[in-house]
């Protein structure tokens, strides 16, 4: 592991080499953060989207969590994406799950009282509405598929949401998409969830 020393030492390369390759990059960082998604995903160490996509620093507001939830009761989640919306005009919202996410795996492991367990159960809901599908699926299919349900929900649930709603209805353009990661082949692949109007979103969706 890591020591701050070396943390430290690697942060100052990386600065100089940005002003080597681009001197104003620090300059016009701090005049303006202006980035062209909103990035909602898991707090797993492997799915950094800085990685994922190849943006340059400032070009993502994330937003991570244990899942990729979006909580509509939680106030983190509701003030990340109001803030995204109304102040910096993100243009799309991004919700991003991954196989192999070890959430989605002890949501059907195991329950409990403790944080991450009450956390958890969000997930697990979803397991029950869907759960005569799952249960025809072999262990790592019913992993995987819980996987894209959880995104699916979750797109559900911004799209629902009024912050999301009444930024359509004044035509603020916001594209709403879901994406799952393959740890294995390190590729995001599209769920055919991708909406950028409420009228999208209710002619596939408004029924769920």
């Amino acid at each position: 592991m890591h020591t701050i020393k070396q943390m430290l030492a690697a942060n100052q390369a990386w600065a100089e080499k940005i002003i080597r390759d681009d001197p104003d990059y620090f300059d016009r960082a701090a005049r303006i953060q202006k980035p062209e998604l909103l990035w909602i995903g898991c707090s797993d160490s492997r799915v950094g989207p800085d990685q994922l996509i190849n943006l340059p620093t400032g070009s993502i507001f994330v937003h991570r969590n244990i899942g990729n939830i979006f909580a509509t009761n939680d106030l983190n989640c509701l003030a990340v994406l109001e803030y995204a919306l109304d102040e910096l005009k993100v243009p799309n919202i991004v919700v991003c799950g991954h196989y192999g996410c070890g959430g989605v795996h002890a949501s059907l492991s195991h329950s409990g009282i403790q944080p991450v367990d009450l956390w958890l159960d969000q997930i697990r809901f979803i397991y029950q509405r869907h759960q005569k599908e799952l249960d025809k699926l072999d262990e790592n299919g019913r992993w995987k598929r819980l996987a894209e349900l959880n995104v699916e929900a979750q797109v559900h649930n911004i799209c629902r949401n009024t912050i999301v709603r009444e930024a359509w209805k004044r035509g603020q353009k916001v594209n709403v998409i879901g994406l799952i990661y393959d740890i294995h082949d390190g590729k995001l692949k599209q769920l055919g969830l991708e909406f950028d109007s409420l009228k999208a979103w209710e002619a596939c969706y408004g029924d769920k």
